[in-house]
């Protein structure tokens, strides 16, 4: 008898294994859905559809986008927890949904790292440091020394209290021990204007926000919250080079993620089509309209990222003594 439950049990343990191996090898049988916490036609948006239709034919399955913007992403993350760990509703947050937002609120209705998987990494987009083309602060470390000869007199802007802008401009004035005002406004372009009206010294915001201005010489980028010179910009030091410090690495980035406990035969199908449509002229040609750059991570690599990125915000949260509700 104890032979036959051995045997039993094995052969029950055999089928319970099986079944992920099962659904990968058919999967997907079905349409793939990619919802978006992004507005429909903004940068993230047009870039996640462009690879929706890259990894579609990958897939030899439809892979439709669903914007669903709004509540911070809230709602599009409850979206994916409703879902079926299964693989055919996957989620595209930024930085912000599993870092930005998790590390200000704990009041928030989801655990990025109890909740999501890793798929992959899309890109990143740098933030930048600009101030009007005329105006007296001519590099970061004039900005540093302006702010520490008047402590709380320099006022920037940023989109939205809570936003990776808002932190990242938060991160520098502990960095650089200023004290300094932040702005909020609805989106960019409502900074960039109360920049050119005068009424901020500086604006926090992605390169694609101040283009035309510094096209126009209106205005000018004083660095970028990477760790290195953007490709797009290499004449812009980034705030480690120009202001000395040891370490400063803030910038926007977009990826791809599944509910926590999808299969990983689903997660690694899922992983290729994305490492296909990264190579994929059309993808490509986007990225470079918006100047954002390709970045890739394998699962594992994104999941270890999600959580150092989660500890890193939080250090500023506490250093920055912030609450945000």
């Amino acid at each position: 008898m104890v032979q036959l439950r051995g045997r039993g049990f094995l052969t029950a343990l055999l089928v319970v294994c099986a079944v992920p191996a099962a659904l990968a090898q058919d999967y997907p049988s079905r349409p793939v859905r990619i919802i978006m916490p992004n507005p429909t036609a903004s940068g993230p948006d047009i870039v996640i559809r462009a690879l929706a239709e890259s990894m579609s034919r990958t897939l030899k399955q439809g892979v439709v986008v669903e914007a669903k913007a709004g509540g911070g992403g809230v709602p599009a993350v409850l979206d994916l927890k409703a879902a079926p760990a299964d693989g055919y509703t996957i989620f595209a947050p930024d930085s912000s949904h599993w870092a930005v937002f998790p590390a200000l609120q704990a009041d928030l209705p989801y655990d990025p790292l109890k909740d999501f998987t890793g798929i992959g990494m899309v890109y990143s987009n740098d933030l930048y440091f600009s101030v009007i083309a005329d105006s007296p602060i001519k590099s970061i470390s004039d900005l540093v020394a302006r702010a520490k000869a008047k402590p709380g007199a320099l006022r920037f802007g940023v989109t939205g209290v809570g936003s990776i802008m808002y932190i990242v401009g938060e991160a520098f004035k502990t960095a650089t021990g200023t004290d300094m005002a932040a702005v909020p406004f609805r989106g960019s372009a409502e900074s960039v204007a109360g920049m050119l009206r005068g009424d901020l010294d500086f604006i926090l915001s992605g390169y694609g926000s101040i283009t035309n201005q510094v096209k126009a010489g209106k205005v000018r980028a004083l660095a970028n919250s990477s760790p290195k010179r953007d490709r797009y910009t290499p004449d812009v030091p980034s705030v480690m080079e120009a202001a000395g410090l040891r370490e400063f690495n803030f910038p926007a980035e977009i990826a791809l993620v599944a509910r926590a406990g999808t299969p990983r035969p689903v997660i690694d199908k899922l992983f290729a089509a994305l490492e296909i449509g990264q190579k994929d002229p059309a993808v490509l040609t986007i990225l470079a309209n918006f100047l954002y750059t390709l970045r890739h991570a394998t699962p594992d690599e994104f999941n270890a990222k999600m959580r150092s990125d989660l500890e890193k915000y939080r250090a500023v949260v506490k250093a920055a003594n912030l609450k945000v509700q």
